[in-house]
């Protein structure tokens, strides 16, 4: 979504509906390893103002198709040069406990970053990241290569540091995470395969151990 508001600016609406056989988060599944369904509608303005709604389901292993998450997110992307933009803004992000099989999570995280033609830097902070008494700062870099009209390859690597609140028990302050992998899009289908992981200790998710690879397989139908 960074990377697209350094497009002109123009009022827009659009979405896709997206499969995926995992739900990947920096580096850490939130579906506990199932496929997910998600709903994606986002609102561009000309003024630089934009609104994103994400719902996710998941096929729970005992009791059926379940609601996995939703995200609300609200920001401003300016363009200062053909090559450059700004972009900040908030996301507010609510799970059940279907996530990770323990509790729900409800949490805020505000944003800043730069957008130089395909690549985007930002840097995020939440005062209570997933719920929990700890505040944290995470700053990531992603990018896209065109490889021809139809294929590109896609990339990302994160850091997310601990900044407020008392350690967790074998969490660690300091988490890594990466992503690498490539878009096919066939007229309104993108199909995408990615390699994705982290490490750093125990996470703040589900208190398991990061570093866990994953291959991740996902196709979305863009409307």
């Amino acid at each position: 979504m960074a990377l697209a508001c350094a497009s002109p600016a123009a009022a827009q609406l659009s979405g896709d509906i997206a499969f995926r056989t995992d739900d990947r988060f920096r580096g850490h599944s939130l579906s506990e390893g199932r496929p997910t369904l998600s709903l994606d509608l986002s609102y561009d303005h000309p003024s630089g103002l934009y609104l994103d709604l994400v719902v996710h389901a998941v096929d729970s292993l005992h009791d059926g198709p379940q609601l996995l998450g939703a995200e609300e997110n609200f920001g401003y992307a300016r363009r200062i040069r053909p090559d450059l933009s700004i972009d900040l803004g908030v996301t507010n992000s609510d799970y059940t406990e279907y996530y990770n099989g323990l509790r729900a999570a409800h949490y805020q995280e505000y944003y800043v970053g730069v957008i130089i033609k395909r690549v985007s830097v930002h840097l995020h902070y939440s005062p209570r990241y997933f719920g929990l008494p700890v505040g944290t700062l995470y700053g990531d870099v992603d990018g896209a290569l065109p490889l021809d009209k139809r294929w590109r390859l896609t990339g990302h690597f994160g850091v997310l540091q601990q900044v407020a609140g008392a350690t967790l028990d074998g969490a660690g302050r300091t988490h890594y995470d990466y992503r690498i992998g490539t878009v096919a899009t066939f007229g309104p289908v993108d199909l995408q395969l990615e390699w994705t992981g982290g490490w750093g200790g125990r996470d703040y998710y589900a208190n398991q151990t990061r570093g866990k690879n994953a291959l991740v397989f996902g196709a979305a139908f863009k409307f």
